[in-house]
């Protein structure tokens, strides 16, 4: 339905009586030419117009309106609703833009009339709105329009419908604004809009909840919600009460009465309606009836009772609640509303207040099971958790998902504990190998030491490979003379890294010292440094070396080396740094001098 020129639907401000000569057809808008115009709104008038993709609908803003503060609130709004992904119910906005001082918003193309002139024309034929099964479908539409996104303002000039019968919010990008200029009076404050935001407070879900019940009621009794006005149960074929209480819940003055969410509202809606209103009994136990009991979620509960039961009779209420349609729906309902009015009793404490979503969560968790009370508190219907319509599928699921973690927990430690019985069993047997092994060498090694005089000191790893040394048995060098009184030899002098020690005195005779190492002990210790002194062979590229060696007797330490003859190069400075770090027994006698051969 369109308004024709000079003419409006109801009643009007003195701002649209000028309506259709505010702007002509053929002006250019930003890349939109104005076509007629088709209806006025609260802060603009709508025109078709043709743009860069085709037919499109213009918004221009009032004047008053554009000039005031609220032109702010208006951009806010395009770009929130321009941002928006498609949805079938939602009206696209395409561009927004300000032609000297006309501020205007493009959509697309709107086909239909505004659910607002539709119940015009109604009135004025004497009849009420669209009827129960009428009023439940645009309820769903609108609903799914505004589950994810927020209106502000919502009314019945927001929403369109075609000749098909499709539902369309149309004027989204123009919410904000529409609010903006009813609290700061530009515009008058509607019976549609939420007791709080006639305080000045801010938008929120809950007053799109209260805008959805508002319209609700006008689209049922074809008159805008007033209180004291007739129920819709009153004068609609169909409905009865509990439609009434779907409306009063809400358009609750209370926010935190009210449903959480309008998505919730559209679906208790399209159930309640639906079925004509009419209430429904189910063999399924339920919690004990009381008036007022869950009013927001009967209609829900009463469907899904059906569900339940066809679930039941199949053994499909064990399933999780990703996979089980029953459990979904309950879920999403559940999780929607959060007023805190219920309290679990479990053995002989009360817990809560909780709201349905605090208590799916507990279930979730298993701190909520079957046996667990649940008592409503507006109402005091008490009853087993396991059996309230909403989430006795929820409790059988979580029963089940949690006996599946405990049972495949069970399995895991099972396992576990075979596998360190298996690790430790391999274990002991590898000591046993191992241990085998080294009996078999030291076996080996006492029979080579009679038979050879030169022994293996041991195995190393080097640079990643293995590195057998012999080491041979020391033998005591021969005592050497001096050659006289002041005589000496020609090798005297001081030697870096011997601690400048005489070497005119290192092979001095030893017919006065009193005490020597035996040669075992020399060995002994020298042979655990086997593997180090072949790393220098191996470093310098020698395949053998003999070593030359004085142990100071009260020390135990080694004071003078020479490799094969030799008291300085690069393997007498490794093979001396190794020997000047070994520690022999100490005697009384002033040195012991020792003299062995190593070999790869």
């Amino acid at each position: 339905m369109t308004v024709q020129p000079g003419t409006s639907s109801g009643k009007q401000s003195g701002a649209h009586a000028a309506f259709v000569t505010r702007l002509q057809a053929g002006m250019q808008l930003g890349d939109y030419v104005l076509g007629q115009p088709l209806w006025p709104l609260r802060i603009a008038d709508a025109y078709r117009a043709n743009g860069p993709k085709g037919a499109a609908t213009i918004y221009v803003i009032h004047a008053p309106i554009a000039a005031s503060a609220v032109r702010d609130q208006i951009i806010s709004g395009t770009r929130y609703a321009a941002a928006l992904p498609e949805h079938k119910h939602l009206v696209r906005t395409l561009a927004a833009g300000l032609t000297g001082e006309t501020l205007w918003i493009a959509t697309e193309e709107v086909d239909g009339s505004l659910v607002r002139d539709m119940l015009v024309k109604k009135r004025q034929a004497g009849s009420a709105g669209f009827g129960a099964r009428g009023s439940g479908n645009l309820i769903a539409g609108v609903t799914a329009a505004l589950g994810e996104v927020q209106h502000s303002a919502l009314a019945s000039e927001s929403i369109t419908v075609n000749r098909t019968g499709r539902v369309r919010v149309a004027d989204l990008a123009l919410g904000p604004g529409t609010l903006a200029a009813m609290q700061s009076g530009l515009i008058k404050m509607q019976s549609n809009v939420a007791p709080e935001l006639h305080a000045g407070g801010a938008a929120t879900r809950t007053t799109d909840v209260y805008a959805v019940g508002a319209l609700l009621y006008e689209v049922l009794v074809g008159n805008p919600l007033e209180r004291g006005g007739p129920r819709p149960s009153e004068i609609v074929p169909g409905t009865n009460q509990q439609i009434d209480e779907v409306v009063a819940r809400a358009c609750h003055r209370d926010p935190e009465k009210r449903f959480g969410r309008v998505d919730v509202v559209g679906e208790v809606v399209a159930e309640a309606l639906g079925e004509g209103g009419a209430m429904m009994t189910s063999a399924v136990p339920t919690l004990a009836r009381a008036p007022g009991l869950e009013k927001h979620h009967e209609q829900v509960r009463q469907s899904l009772a059906q569900d339940i039961a066809a679930a039941a009779s199949s053994q499909t209420l064990a399933a999780s609640a990703s996979g089980n349609h029953v459990v979904d729906r309950a879920l999403a309902a559940a999780i929607a509303d959060t007023t805190e009015k219920f309290l679990v009793s479990k053995g002989r404490l009360d817990y809560g207040p909780f709201s349905l979503a605090d208590i799916v969560k507990q279930i979730e968790k298993g701190e909520i099971v079957a046996g667990n009370m649940i008592m409503d508190k507006d109402s005091g219907a008490r009853g087993d958790v396991a059996q309230h319509p909403l989430l006795a599928p929820m409790i059988d699921a979580a029963r089940q998902r949690i006996d599946d973690s405990r049972r495949a927990q069970a399995e895991v430690k099972a396992q576990s504990s075979e596998k360190k019985r298996g690790a430790l069993l391999y274990a002991v047997i590898g000591l046993g190998v191992v241990g085998a092994a080294l009996a078999v060498m030291l076996i080996i090694k006492s029979t080579r030491h009679d038979d050879d005089p030169q022994k293996v000191a041991g195995v190393s790893a080097l640079d990643g490979a293995q590195l057998k040394v012999k080491v041979s048995e020391p033998k005591k060098p021969p005592s050497q003379h001096h050659a006289g009184a002041g005589g000496h030899h020609t090798h005297a002098g001081n030697v870096p890294g011997n601690n400048s020690e005489n070497l005119a005195l290192d092979l001095s005779d030893d017919s006065d010292e009193t005490e020597t190492l035996d040669m075992g002990k020399v060995y002994a210790v020298y042979s655990h440094y086997g593997a180090q002194l072949g790393g220098c062979l191996q470093s310098t590229g020698a395949g053998q070396a003999n070593i030359s060696i004085i142990i100071d007797g009260p020390s135990g330490r080694i004071t003078f080396v020479k490799v094969n003859g030799q008291a300085a190069g690069g393997l007498w400075s490794c093979m001396n740094r190794v020997l000047r770090n070994m520690q022999f027994p100490t005697i009384h006698g002033p040195r012991t001098r020792a003299e062995f051969d190593i070999g790869l």
